[in-house]
């Protein structure tokens, strides 16, 4: 039976002089008969209707108030670059994750509803330039919404470091945190991506990717090391703390901070059906071992993940290199 996809409009009121300004958004629900979609491609239906609803918009006011072209053109350029890379991602990643129907359906419902709400006429020009002024400050309304995480998240899917490149930073410290209370290290992740507190003891902050929604992962993870032994970093030490069911890769000698440091490259299995691959940067410091590890899973044990580690290596290595460690 096809999956049925099914949507709500979600109409955002503007207040301008005691008047409404319907801002037109699409925020889809979908309702899955027989099959469940990911959080991700929930997410990314999302974002997609939101930017095809404002474009539309433009349009819409650009044909009835041809004098505002100027005007539309400035609030396009506040948005254009992340907007127009997030839906053609978007697109091709809807067209790998539905079934070619779905997606069909899923832009045939769109436009109906666009086409049906844009049958009403905008009743003043104010209302068109009020809509403007909203588009034009989106960058700071929309700021740290679900919304715009999933707009910077689609707009680096396919490279996933460009988002620290081009600024889209939040900063971890370990400074005061409950798991690391003696340590001051300061971490850039990208800001797309949700930090969580973490289960395990050892874990002190992990982040996922598409703000929660992905299956990728960063984690800062502190061990402590016995005050009687003496423990010496190396590819060889590092490789000998993986467990059994662990597979090494590859090992190569880095730095961080000017600190020496190992990474390794890893696939370690979570059990019969599915597994992980991690690269892992490990460092000492005062009696301490620190790892930050970016992972990719779980997924199926028999998928095949080099090319999903080397699009996110890149950005893992790139944290790695911008952590701060207090000296």
């Amino acid at each position: 039976m096809q999956t049925k996809i099914y949507f709500e409009i979600k109409r955002y009121l503007y207040k301008s002089r005691a008047m409404l300004l319907l801002l037109y958004c699409i925020f889809p629900i979908i309702c899955f008969s027989q099959q469940k979609y990911s959080p991700k491609v929930v997410l990314a239906v999302e974002t997609y209707a939101f930017l095809k609803g404002q474009s539309a918009s433009l349009e819409h006011i650009a044909k009835q108030f041809p004098s505002l072209k100027s005007d539309i053109k400035t609030a396009e350029k506040k948005s254009s670059f992340l907007h127009s890379r997030a839906e053609q991602n978007i697109e091709l990643f809807l067209k790998q994750e539905l079934p070619e129907q779905d997606f069909i359906v899923l832009q045939n419902r769109i436009d109906s509803l666009l086409i049906k709400q844009f049958n009403i006429p905008i009743e003043k020009e104010q209302h068109a330039r009020d809509f403007l002024e909203i588009i034009k400050d989106r960058p700071h309304s929309l700021k740290d919404t679900v919304l715009s995480k999933g707009i910077i998240s689609f707009a680096y899917q396919d490279k996933p470091h460009q988002e620290i490149v081009d600024g889209h930073i939040e900063t971890f410290t370990t400074k005061d945190h409950p798991k690391a209370s003696d340590s001051d290290l300061q971490i850039s992740v990208p800001k797309s991506w949700l930090a969580e507190e973490a289960a395990m003891s050892q874990t002190v902050q992990q982040f996922t990717s598409f703000h929660g929604r992905g299956n990728e992962k960063i984690l800062l993870l502190v061990y402590d090391l016995p005050a009687d032994e003496q423990f010496v970093l190396n590819e060889k030490s590092a490789a000998e703390l993986l467990p059994p069911q662990a597979n090494l890769i590859r090992t190569e000698s880095v730095r961080i901070d000017g600190i020496p440091a190992v990474m390794i490259d890893v696939e370690e299995a979570v059990h019969e059906k599915a597994k992980v691959r991690m690269l892992q940067f490990m460092f000492t410091k005062n009696r301490k071992l620190y790892c930050l590890q970016g992972s990719i899973g779980p997924v199926e044990s028999s998928k095949n993940l080099d090319l999903h580690i080397q699009k996110y290596e890149p950005l893992f290595r790139m944290i790695a290199s911008k952590t701060q460690i207090e000296k």
